[in-house]
């Protein structure tokens, strides 16, 4: 089973869902499960599930989480992975990043870690530039696969000219090579804006210093381009394209933190944020929320208050019958079913607003 969008779990309400997630072990070049782990953490499930519900319920969930397991093909395995089951839902859904271990007995998924995989294995498109062809490949995540669009050109020779032609009484070789060059990039960047319409996809050009100048003055794509990535890159394999691309990613996540931050502030000033988790739950409850900021590794359990809208974090949390497990998680789920979005801060840039805080609508 593959990677699946965040939304296939958001908001679904299972009695009981489990969540298990895990990371896997590096076995060079790939990883491996730890099968021995992997029953301790069925084993912690199982008891949950004892402490809760019937023996009947709790042997149809065991049997499920031992049938999901089996069915993990090795070759799929990355550094993390979510297990989840319940009587209408079994999947195992693989992270390209490491998580921290967790198995929950809850009313709903723990989403966070399948949220952070959409959001780090976001589509794109490359373009890699020389004169003597253009090669367009979609990426995955880490996954690169080559496509062709319609009315490509192959090279610069694929491209007339009506200036300058060979045989006239004046020709200038340069002239006309600089005129095919300006056309070929003009072809290049007009059909990667007919296939990207609609479409807010990073888009990352390769090529020579020379191309890439002319692009970034003339190219319509400029909202989506990313990054220019400068040397010759004809016969790169996936690995080294990758490799080089990688950079603009991570300065793409930053620039979204950074984002959301100055949103942030100024929500602040219009007094149209909230801060900590008990104050977010509110928000989040009464459908404000439009952008939540949360610090990746942030988790906190808490209770039910007088009402739904409030939460309570004390000493009664762990014996109380309406424990959450996560509250983190409710409210991201909250917010993302009332049409906001999520923003997943890097750890202690937060401590401010206590790990946690919600832009408003109001």
């Amino acid at each position: 089973m593959s990677m699946l969008t965040e939304n296939t779990l958001i908001g679904k309400k299972e009695f009981p869902a489990v969540s298990i997630i895990l990371s896997s072990q590096l076995q060079n070049p790939k990883y491996k499960l730890d099968r021995e782990y992997l029953n301790t953490l069925l084993s912690k499930a199982e008891e949950l599930l004892q402490n809760q519900y019937s023996v009947q319920k709790t042997k149809s969930l065991m049997d499920k989480l031992h049938h999901a397991v089996n069915t993990i093909k090795l070759s799929e395995i990355s550094k993390g992975m979510a297990i989840y089951v319940s009587m209408n839902v079994e999947k195992v859904i693989h992270l390209p990043f490491p998580v921290s271990e967790k198995v929950i007995v809850d009313n709903s998924f723990e989403i966070r870690d399948i949220l952070r995989a959409a959001k780090l294995n976001r589509n794109y498109l490359v373009v890699i530039i020389s004169k003597n062809q253009v090669k367009t490949f979609f990426g995955y995540g880490a996954h690169l696969f080559p496509v062709n669009f319609n009315n490509m050109p192959e090279n610069t020779k694929d491209v007339g000219n009506s200036h300058s032609m060979p045989g006239w009484d004046y020709f200038d070789a340069h002239a006309f090579e600089e005129k095919n060059i300006h056309n070929y990039l003009r072809f290049i960047d007009e059909i990667i804006e007919r296939e990207m319409q609609g479409s807010n996809d990073p888009v990352i050009f390769m090529g020579d210093t020379k191309i890439l100048g002319y692009l970034k003055k003339h190219t319509h794509n400029s909202k989506n381009i990313i990054g220019y990535v400068e040397g010759n890159y004809e016969h790169a394999n996936f690995d080294e394209i990758r490799s080089r691309i990688n950079p603009y990613f991570e300065k793409f996540e930053g620039n979204e933190q950074n984002e959301a931050l100055d949103l942030l502030s100024k929500a602040i000033s219009s007094d149209t944020y909230s801060s900590g988790i008990a104050e977010v739950w509110r928000s989040a409850a009464e459908a404000k929320g439009r952008l939540l900021l949360v610090e990746k590794d942030f988790k906190q359990s808490a209770r039910f208050g007088s009402d739904s809208y409030t939460i309570l974090i004390d000493d009664e949390v762990e014996g109380s019958r309406s424990k959450i497990s996560d509250a983190v998680d409710d409210i991201i789920e909250m917010v993302l079913l009332n049409h906001g979005d999520v923003v997943f801060m890097d750890n202690d840039k937060l401590i401010p607003y206590n790990r946690i805080a919600l832009v408003n609508r109001y």
